[in-house]
């Protein structure tokens, strides 16, 4: 793309919904995650491209429910950090880019144990994850026209996320997939 190389230097947001898995041990559960994203891609040549940016992703289990006496719904918000490689494939007037590459989360707002049969347990009021993650974000976005584009992104957690304080056991792993509506200027 002639206008890319010109400029080598694109501004890009994206806001994105989705559905969430948790992998807790052997147990997984269903939520959902939206997130709101900038991105900056610098083109290294017509058809690579590298792009870092920063989002705020929150991600809710059983989102889709009531919760109930004694339930252990996790709700959190990611400040993420994406460094995403990208390869533009064009054919005749149509688009689409690949990506794939490494996120660097930070919990900037985290759940805390209670353990209701125990309320001197040395857990309460601790927090139940890890305040840092790295993930894989896989990515396919279809360009409308020069500036909008519709898209798909995923979300690998690589690392267990549950912060045991080497008192509790068990892991959380989180991995999403989500529609995204991205703009470029």
């Amino acid at each position: 793309n002639l206008a890319a190389q010109e400029k080598k230097w694109e501004h890009q947001l994206f806001l994105s919904a989705g559905l969430s898995s948790h992998h807790k041990g052997d147990h997984r559960s269903n939520g959902f995650t939206d997130k709101i994203a900038y991105g900056l891609s610098y083109h290294l040549n017509e058809r690579w491209a590298l792009m870092p940016g920063i989002a705020v992703c929150e991600v809710a289990e059983h989102a889709f429910r009531n919760a109930h006496m004694g339930a252990d719904d996790d709700h959190l918000v990611f400040l993420n950090l994406p460094i995403i490689m990208q390869l533009n494939v064009e054919r005749d007037n149509d688009r689409c880019t690949l990506g794939l590459g490494p996120v660097f989360s930070f919990c900037i707002g985290n759940e805390h144990y209670y353990v209701d049969a125990d309320p001197d347990s040395p857990l309460n009021h601790l927090n139940k994850f890890k305040t840092f993650t790295i993930g894989l974000q896989p990515m396919i976005t279809y360009w409308l026209n020069r500036h909008w584009s519709l898209g798909a992104e995923g979300y690998i957690g690589l690392m267990n996320i549950r912060d045991t304080h080497g008192i509790a056991s068990g892991s959380n792993h989180i991995h999403s997939l989500s529609a995204t509506l991205g703009y470029r200027f």
